[in-house]
């Protein structure tokens, strides 16, 4: 998830209104398609707080192409066309070290994580993770849980979202962090992404090892990744026991997959070196651009 915002306040009434109404229950609710209209309502949010990179620009598609390839993988645990695919965007924040995918596919990367990572099979680590949470559906599970009475009902029910729902879902999603089964259950997924999609796997502990370094070093106040992701020493031992066990010691090693980006046009390397030096272009309208 992103660190908190201005939504934080919305969100803490909200979550006393859903406390309030929880003891009538109501689950399976969030269909495929109002997955999708709930993750297009968060995503107008989403651009209205951060800077997103244009669609045509070489950075966007670097990141379209790979996560193109662990969409593929993802495939078995659940097929993209349910949600009309991964919708992917870059968010211009150097500072920002941070991945999240909203319900529907809605798929975004921060350009201060791409400048975090040594490797590709980091960055996939990561995605894949991400990718997790939309196939095992926690946003959305999240949000029927959440959910009850008629008023909250009303906000994904109707012919499409209550004017005031957008706003209020990613409130919601923006303040919640997933339980810690749905993290375990995100990283197994996406380190089996990761891999069929032909990375290492291991490049998601190589990342986890790096945000904990980062944390330390900055006396506990580490990257806001771990604000809703937290690189616990245990997290990363059961990740590193999964591989190991999963595909044994040869993926642990290197010896087997890739640490470099697949089917893309631009290395690591590239993409890098164009954030770096501010080459990529944000769509105006976004972000700070949309208070001006």
């Amino acid at each position: 998830m992103f660190p908190r915002t201005s939504f934080t306040r919305l969100a803490v009434a909200f979550a006393l209104f859903v406390s309030s109404l929880f003891a009538t229950g109501c689950g399976g609710l969030i269909n495929n398609t109002k997955e999708v209209e709930i993750g297009r309502g968060v995503d107008l949010e989403i651009e209205k707080q951060y800077r997103i990179v244009e669609a045509a620009d070489p950075l966007s598609e670097w990141a379209r192409d790979l996560v193109g390839g662990l969409a593929t993988a993802s495939t078995p645990f659940r097929d993209p066309q349910e949600f009309e695919g991964y919708k992917v965007e870059v968010i211009a924040d150097d500072a920002l070290v941070n991945a999240f995918a909203a319900p529907g596919g809605y798929t975004y990367i921060s350009t201060g994580l791409i400048l975090q990572a040594d490797t590709c099979a980091e960055i996939t680590g990561v995605l894949g993770h991400e990718l997790g949470h939309v196939t095992e559906r926690h946003g959305v599970r999240s949000l029927e849980t959440a959910m009850a009475g008629e008023e909250l009902a009303r906000m994904v029910l109707g012919e499409g979202l209550a004017a005031d729902a957008a706003s209020t879902i990613w409130a919601f999603l923006n303040s919640t962090q997933f339980s810690q089964e749905h993290e375990s259950e995100a990283d197994d997924v996406g380190l089996q992404i990761a891999h069929d999609a032909g990375y290492n796997p291991f490049g998601l502990v190589d990342f986890f090892k790096k945000i904990l370094a980062m944390e330390k070093a900055a006396g506990g106040a580490g990257p806001q990744f771990l604000s809703s992701h937290p690189a616990t020493g245990e997290r990363i031992a059961a990740v590193q026991r999964q591989i190991e066990q999963r595909y044994g010691e040869a993926v642990v090693a290197g010896k087997t997959q890739s640490y470099a980006c697949r089917g893309t046009k631009l290395t690591l390397d590239a993409v890098q070196a164009r954030i770096r030096e501010k080459q990529h272009v944000v769509r105006p309208g976004t972000g700070s651009e949309a208070k001006k």
